[in-house]
């Protein structure tokens, strides 16, 4: 069952205006140059270094498309390795999970592509992304301490997209679930065209075989029924010419996701939260970029649009919620190379238009006891417009051979509603030991605005006007051995502040404060074709959750312990073998401690009271995937087994209560799942 606040969350995620911040729907960037080449010391497979990169600063993790897609559980999408990242966890073994990076929560993440915004990532339900394979080039993920060209609290992923070459190579490829093919060909000497589509086929399919989602033993009218099983559609382009020093190019993705069904699971417990729930989501963004280069200057200047419009049907209350978003935006960067100092400076300006009309219950402010039955209903019918401006600079000077400093600051400036305007300074400094062992650290102010529905009237309090903030301290210690294998520790500790929390009074207020510390622990080692990453993680993360309570709380993100064993085999010239183990804490949660009575037209019905919040903890959590795949020819095969620990026990996502709200139970995670992927090229 879907709780009410997850849908109504939801539904206002894809506002982004108010929303550099709402994770899933944040902007996607690429570089204006390389900086240079070199090889993971375990992974064989070589990445470049973009614009604002500093060698060995903190917390800044890189990986291949191709290293990525060799990633048993991957299910051949290079951006589901992100989870494998010392740093990276998640709450559950589901494709849906939410990712939580060093205490930061979900929405707290950018995600990025080339600065060229997309209205969301990941189609529903997590299986893929909205960007093809043949797409994506590398993923650099910045877990903490990054550079001024990123806006973000918590922490940046930032996907470079493969620009075509005109090699006129292409593939189909058939799996399980969807389809899709790719083309990069030659329009003439210095223009080529990138090209790909991918279509789901999952429902053309499950409506055939699947009946029924979930059903209630023991009462008949309880159950989960798709009318509607989900499908997705994505596609891309990219169309470049190149003019002396000069690359133009005109870029587009496009996405749209539907589903619908119908739970009845609520009737007894929350009768209004029973009924359909109908979801589609389209966006389409189209770009157009300059990339200019010389001897020491490069620049990237890009120009786009962006429409989202969704359409979220709730419940037979008939709450909805109809968007038409179009954003407008200007972003230009600048790198000079100059003897001992790289220098960079930045402008982003942007403008949106969002019209939305929403009738639905007001979200809760914590993620438990959300009733819809007892929530008030709320209309709003409004065009939320903003502007804003932001100007960054940062200078990376080399010091000595030895020595290198970072420093710089993102100020940005807005009309929307009373932020005001803000500065951000950040600084990092690497001192190299010797050739094979680093030690560096980085300071900085991070900062976005709060979640969409804190902030807007009728949900949240439209009277806050500071954006939320938190300070970043982080180490790092890099060592490199004579064998082919390396070892990285990373510490870090981050102060959260200006956090809007629940108010009694205003509905939110912006004075919440948390903190987050904890360890990154990751080992690679490379024995001729055989390739091994072990990772751990350790986190601590709390909160405060009200106004009336100072006292900070851990949430949905607070899982101590993660380990993660990765290995890829290659033999026979042919074959590989890809192996994925994982070991994590459970989630934490809030326990029901006792009932109450609500009476709804009439009607006497029974609801939760809950006890500490977050006090008590699920199991803990085990995956394990296997990956084997041939290539023979043009032809290339893949079998992945997912999830295969849940053929022996099947790990906890939740407590399941009776209609008196007494434990019977538990709802399970996603179970085996397996996956078949046939790829010819050409």
């Amino acid at each position: 069952m879907l709780s009410r606040k997850k849908l109504i969350i939801l539904s206002l995620i894809s506002i982004p205006l108010l929303l550099q911040a709402e994770v899933t729907l944040d902007t996607i960037e690429v570089n204006a140059k390389e900086q240079g080449t070199h090889s993971g010391v375990a992974s064989g497979y070589e990445v470049y270094d973009k614009e604002g990169y500093m060698k060995a600063a903190p917390m800044q993790k890189q990986m291949t498309s191709k290293e990525a897609l060799e990633i048993a559980g991957t299910n051949g999408d290079p951006l589901k390795a992100l989870q494998t990242f010392a740093g990276v966890v998640s709450t559950n073994n589901d494709d849906s999970s939410e990712i939580y990076i060093h205490g930061s929560k979900p929405r707290e993440t950018r995600f990025s592509i080339n600065h060229l915004p997309v209205g969301y990532l990941f189609h529903l339900g997590g299986l893929h992304s909205i960007i093809a394979p043949e797409m994506t080039e590398q993923i650099d993920a910045y877990l903490g301490g990054f550079d001024v060209t990123y806006g973000a609290m918590g922490a940046v992923v930032d996907i470079s997209p493969k620009y075509p070459t005109g090699s006129g190579e292409g593939r189909v490829h058939v799996g399980m679930y969807d389809a899709d093919f790719a083309y990069d060909m030659s329009l003439g000497e210095d223009t080529n065209l990138f090209i790909s589509a991918r279509r789901s086929y999952f429902d053309l399919i499950a409506n055939k075989i699947i009946d029924e989602l979930d059903t209630d033993d023991d009462d008949e009218r309880k159950k989960t029924t798709f009318t509607l099983f989900p499908q997705f559609y994505d596609a891309q382009m990219i169309l470049s010419h190149q003019m002396g020093d000069n690359v133009f190019s005109l870029e587009v993705i496009a996405a749209q996701d539907k589903l619908k069904l119908n739970d009845t699971f609520n009737v007894d417990k929350d009768p209004v939260a029973v009924g359909k729930i109908n979801i589609n989501i389209k966006s389409n963004t189209i770009g157009a970029r300059w990339l200019h280069t010389r001897e020491s200057m490069t620049s990237n200047t890009l120009l786009y649009r962006l429409s989202t419009k969704q359409n979220f049907e709730l419940f037979d209350a008939d709450f909805f919620d109809k968007e038409n978003i179009n954003e407008y935006g200007l972003y230009h960067e600048t790198v000079w190379e100059l003897d001992k100092h790289t220098l960079t400076l930045g402008a982003e300006l942007k403008q949106v238009n969002a019209p939305i009309k929403i009738h639905s219950s007001a979200p809760e402010s914590t993620d438990f006891g959300d009733l819809t039955t007892e929530a008030e209903v709320i209309d709003i019918d409004k065009t939320f417009k903003a502007k804003e401006y932001t100007f960054f600079a940062q200078d990376i000077w080399d010091i000595t051979p030895t020595d290198h400093f970072r420093y710089g600051f993102r100020a940005w400036k807005t009309d929307f509603q009373k932020f005001g305007s803000g500065i951000d300074p950040r600084i990092a400094y690497v001192h190299d030991f010797a050739a094979d062992l680093t030690v560096s650290a980085s300071v900085g102010r991070y900062s976005q605005r709060p979640s969409t529905f804190t902030i807007i009237e009728g949900f949240g309090n439209p009277k806050i006007d500071t954006e939320e903030s938190a300070d970043h301290y982080t180490l790092s210690f890099q060592k490199t051995f004579s064998d082919k294998s390396s070892l990285l520790v990373e510490p870090y500790f981050k102060k959260f502040q200006n956090l809007a929390i629940a108010d009694d009074f205003s509905n939110y207020e912006a004075v919440g404060e948390g903190e987050a510390y904890g360890l990154d622990i990751t080992y690679k080692k490379k024995i001729e074709n055989f390739n091994l990453m072990l990772a751990y993680s350790y986190v601590k993360a709390k909160r405060q959750l009200n106004t009336n309570n100072e006292k900070q709380y851990s949430f949905e993100g607070d899982v101590p312990h993660t380990l993660q064993l990765s290995t890829n085999y290659h033999f026979w010239d042919k074959w590989r073998v890809s192996a994925y183990a994982k070991y994590s804490s459970g989630k934490p949660y809030t326990p029901v401690v006792g009932t109450d009575c609500y009476t709804y037209k009439g009607k006497e019905y029974v609801k939760p009271v809950y006890g500490k919040p977050y006090s008590k903890r699920l199991d803990a959590n085990y995956d394990l995937d296997v990956q084997v795949g041939y290539k023979t020819g043009n032809w290339e095969y893949s079998l992945e087994l997912m999830n295969v620990n849940a053929l022996f026990k099947a790990n906890t996502e939740g407590i399941k209560y009776n209609d008196k709200y007494e434990e019977d139970g538990s709802y399970k995670q996603s179970g085996f799942l397996p996956a078949l992927h046939m790829t010819y090229r050409f």
